[in-house]
C-alpha cells in the first residue's frame, strides 16, 4: 500500500458552502461546533454547567452545605422541589431563581414562578419523563403503572399529557401547604 504524502492534510475544504457553514458557525477554541450559544455573563456559564434537574449532592455542592442539609431545606420546603414517591426532584432552574431572592444585599421577594415544563410537547412519552426527571425507564414505568404519573396507553405505548403532568407536579411541590412527608 502506497500513501500519498503529497496531500496537505490542513488545507482547507474543497466545498465552499462546508467552509462558509464552519467558519460562521459559533466554535470553541479546538475548532469544534457549539451545540449553544456562549453564555452571556459567568453566572449563566456557572449554572449552564449543571444538569436541567440536579442531584441531592449536586445541590448540596451549589449550596456549600452537607447532603443532610439538603434533605432536610427540601424536606421543610426551604428549598423549592418535587417529592415523587421515595424521590425528590429538583429542577436547576427553580434553585436558581429561589437563590436569586434570598440574596442578602436585596430584600427577600417569592421566587419567580419556573415553567419547567416549557418548551416540551403536549404528549410526552416516557423518554421524555426519563429525561425531564433524570430517573432510569424502570422508575417511570413504575410512576406511571401506578398513577404517580398520570399516563394512558395508546396502542401500546404510554402518553402523558403535558397539563396533567403540571397538575400533578403541583401536588408533588414541596412549595404548597398541602405537602407533606
Amino acid at each position: 500500500m502506497i500513501l500519498d504524502t503529497s496531500r496537505d492534510l490542513a488545507a482547507p475544504p474543497t466545498n465552499v458552502s462546508c467552509a462558509k457553514t464552519l467558519t460562521e458557525s459559533p466554535t470553541t477554541e479546538t475548532g469544534r461546533l457549539m451545540t449553544h450559544p456562549p453564555p452571556a455573563d459567568e453566572e449563566d456559564a456557572y449554572w449552564a454547567s449543571y444538569p436541567p434537574t440536579l442531584t441531592t449532592a449536586q445541590l448540596a455542592k451549589i449550596l456549600s452545605v452537607g447532603r443532610v442539609t439538603v434533605f432536610t431545606r427540601l424536606s421543610s420546603g426551604i428549598i423549592p422541589a418535587y417529592r415523587i414517591e421515595r424521590s425528590w426532584v429538583v429542577f436547576r432552574d427553580e434553585v436558581r431563581s429561589w437563590l436569586a431572592t434570598t440574596n442578602s444585599r436585596s430584600p427577600q421577594t417569592p421566587a419567580s414562578p419556573v415553567d419547567v415544563l416549557q418548551g416540551l410537547d403536549d404528549e410526552l412519552t416516557y423518554r421524555d419523563l426519563m429525561i425531564l426527571f433524570a430517573k432510569s425507564k424502570p422508575t417511570i414505568y413504575r410512576w406511571m403503572e401506578s398513577g404517580v404519573i398520570p399516563a394512558f396507553h395508546v396502542g401500546s405505548r404510554w402518553v402523558v399529557q403535558k397539563s396533567q403532568l403540571r397538575q400533578a407536579l403541583r401536588g408533588y411541590s414541596n412549595q404548597t401547604t398541602a405537602f407533606s412527608e
